[in-house]
């Protein structure tokens, strides 16, 4: 399966050739639970829980003829998985579907179109044939809808006929199925669409007719799982449309929604998180490409660690979930998860068989992400990757007509070069032996015009470093010429280095600190949207030539773009400090002082506060003091100057006043009564007086003065 993949991949268009990658890479993964290694009759190499996995591929409508219902569930299953790029397992769907109903035609058309299926770049065109004629031979019974589907399927695998025309062709019967409409119709839609994406610039064939097709569809069925599919990936491969906010909205549908119109969809999320995530990466939505990629590493990871498949395409294409997630975090300036990333592809590297065909497609990865992670911390002053060993990353080189390995490897040899200036001559002497095997190959004329670019900028940075300014400015430009004129929208996540732009105005403001680079890294910006690199390099263009309150505006605005997206790093760098430090409102030079003078006031303030509480209450004090004294003279004197009548004891004299009166010989000395009897009765003899209580006879003392 993997030879099959590699064989007919051409290399021509970066867009196209990474379009089987997504399609193919986690179609199986999430299913890992329900797969057991029993070989099926068909060939396959294990045995499926198909109707489980057809259940979460969502529904479509197709009409075959067959009298076994179960042959039918079993052609649907395939034919699903087939649209979504599950060719191994489409394939046995359709063999069992045989088995059942050997009667049954379009089962041996699915079969066949597995071995011809253009948008995988799958063209077995003898073996598609050798199965079409099965139809025939056995004279099976068809529809007029499946003999449309059947002769369609017959002029894309004709004998003796340009690929181009036979593809020509195929979709011309597209186009007339789509059209008359009626049942089943969809499906020859998704064809029709995948292959005017196939021949987009040919024909009249365009990407944008492709989704004008998808979008029709999704009118009449607003969660039609194939079409969104179909939506999503290919604006993950082209520039934005009309349609770019609906494959957004799906997308976003698909991380948030676990009900309504997309709940099938969201059951079924395996092929469909690659191109999420690319779609996010063409949009620089940084945090949702991280969680897109994430997730379809995780699921891949289920999937191999249950059946120890190492032959399985998924295991093949692994590092492509790698890199989303890579390139996601150290743009969220999360530098340490994203080498920690590197380092799990590396001791994958180490353990891989030297013999292994998948050695190369590691080491490319490899490379890809080892370059990146210094190229994109280079200017941050990070010591741990400032230093990185990449001479012992580059252990091996490349086959240059390798599927992406002129590319991998040359992105490295930049990486060197910029990080010694002495290893440039030899980089770019590498460079050039790298260009000159895919020279003549028109196959790679994209890749070679991507090293090209690569080692115009090396040779920017080593002009530079020479004292020749002129001459480094002019190369740039070049690069970024070169960068602009590729036919493809280069946002694929193995071909965002550092664009040409963004580097000019790294070297351009080093050169004149006082000039105005904004424009360099706004240009850079246009292509690559969200990289934070080129955003604050906009904030600090203006930050050093602020002059008016527009750009002072300017300045916070794209800091805090930056600081958005930095916010959670996990890494402490200069560039970092300086931004939140940028989004910190400002305080005026005399806003302290006015704090401390507010402190201060309001401290004695509070002291004044306190001390006029404190003495009002002390004078209250004294005067009832004073008053209480004064009022004792008073009632002293009172009671001397008026006599009896203020007495307070009422009638009865006051004992100062009672004078004793000597006794006469008449008087007798009556006995002392007893206090006994006359307590007993409850009557105290009168003659027995008690001065009350409350009165102190000796404080009241009779004036000397009185007579």
């Amino acid at each position: 399966m993997v030879m099959l993949f590699c064989r007919y991949l051409p290399s021509s268009s970066i867009a196209k050739r990474f379009i089987v990658i997504p399609i193919t890479l986690l179609l199986a993964a999430q299913y890992g639970g329900t797969v057991t290694t029993t070989p099926t009759s068909g060939g396959g190499n294990i045995q499926h829980d198909w109707e489980e996995i057809s259940a979460r591929m969502g529904e479509i409508e197709f009409p075959v003829f067959t009298n076994v219902p179960e042959a039918n569930k079993r052609f649907m299953a395939g034919l699903k998985a087939q649209l979504y790029g599950w060719i191994e397992f489409a394939t046995d769907q359709f063999r069992a579907s045989q088995e059942l109903d050997p009667s049954f035609a379009m089962a041996y058309w699915g079969e066949a179109m597995s071995y011809a299926f253009p948008l995988l770049h799958i063209d077995q065109a003898d073996l598609s044939r050798a199965t079409l004629a099965k139809i025939s031979a056995k004279n099976l019974v068809t529809s007029n809808t499946e003999d449309q589907y059947i002769n369609a399927s017959i002029a894309l695998v004709k004998a003796n006929t340009t690929q181009d025309e036979r593809y020509r062709q195929f979709t011309v019967h597209l186009e007339r199925i789509t059209q008359n409409g009626g049942p089943g119709s969809d499906v020859a839609a998704i064809l029709l669409a995948s292959m005017m994406y196939e021949l987009d610039g040919k024909y009249g064939y365009s990407t944008e007719k492709a989704l004008d097709v998808l979008a029709n569809v999704l009118k009449k069925q607003k969660a039609h799982p194939l079409a969104l599919f179909y939506m999503i990936t290919l604006h993950a491969y082209a520039s934005p449309t009309k349609y770019t906010n609906v494959a957004l909205q799906a997308a976003d549908e698909m991380e948030t929604m676990k009900s309504g119109p997309y709940t099938g969809l969201y059951r079924y999320p395996p092929a469909l998180h690659i191109p999420r995530a690319y779609l996010y990466f063409t949009y620089g939505r940084w945090t949702n490409m991280t969680d897109a990629g994430n997730v379809a590493l995780n699921l891949h990871d289920n999937y191999v660690t249950f059946h120890k498949n190492g032959s399985h395409p998924s295991a093949l294409f692994r590092f492509h979930a790698s890199m989303t997630v890579h390139i996601g975090l150290l743009q969220r300036a999360k530098f340490s998860q994203a080498y920690s990333i590197l380092l799990q592809l590396k001791s994958t590297v180490n353990v891989t068989d030297g013999t292994s065909p998948l050695l190369s497609a590691y080491l490319g990865a490899y490379y890809t992400m080892a370059a990146r992670q210094y190229l994109e911390t280079r200017n941050y002053n990070i010591s741990r990757y400032k230093t990185m060993d990449l001479d012992e990353v580059y252990s091996t080189p490349l086959d240059p007509t390798g599927r992406g390995n002129a590319v991998s490897e040359a992105i490295l040899l930049l990486a060197r070069g910029l990080q010694q200036i002495n290893r440039a001559t030899m980089s770019k002497a590498r460079m050039e032996v790298i260009e000159g095997r895919l020279a003549n190959k028109p196959q790679f004329d994209q890749d070679r015009t991507i090293v090209e670019i690569f080692r115009l900028q090396l040779t920017a940075h080593q002009e530079y470093g020479y004292g020749d300014y002129t001459k480094a400015f002019d190369l740039l430009r070049q690069a970024a010429e070169k960068e602009g004129s590729l036919s493809t929208h280069i946002h694929d996540t193995t071909y965002l280095y550092i664009p040409s732009w963004e580097m000019y105005g790294d070297l351009y403001s080093k050169y004149d600190t006082q000039a105005h680079t904004e424009q360099f890294y706004l240009r850079a910006l246009k292509k690559y949207p969200g990289r934070t690199a080129s955003m604050l390099g906009v904030a600090r263009s203006y930050q050093r030539t602020m002059r008016t309150i527009t750009y002072g505006e300017n300045v916070r605005v794209w800091y805090n773009k930056v600081y958005n997206v930095w916010r959670h790093s996990d890494t402490e760098f200069a560039a970092l400090t300086e931004v939140e430090h940028a989004v910190t409102p400002d305080t005026p030079w005399w806003a302290k002082y006015v704090v401390i003078g507010a402190v201060v006031g309001v401290g004695a303030i509070f002291f004044l506060v306190i001390v006029i509480v404190a003495d009002k209450r002390r004078t209250k004090t004294d005067s009832i003091i004073t008053i209480s004294k004064r009022e004792i003279q008073e009632t002293k004197a009172m009671y001397l100057a008026s006599g009896v009548e203020k007495n307070p004891l009422g009638d009865r004299p006051h004992l100062l006043e009672m004078q004793p009166r000597p006794l006469s010989a008449t008087d007798s000395i009556p006995d002392a009564p007893s206090p006994t009897t006359q307590m007993v009765q409850g009557v105290a003899p009168a003659e027995y007086v008690v001065a009350p209580q409350d009165v102190i006879l000796d404080d009241i003392v009779a004036p000397t003065d009185q007579k």
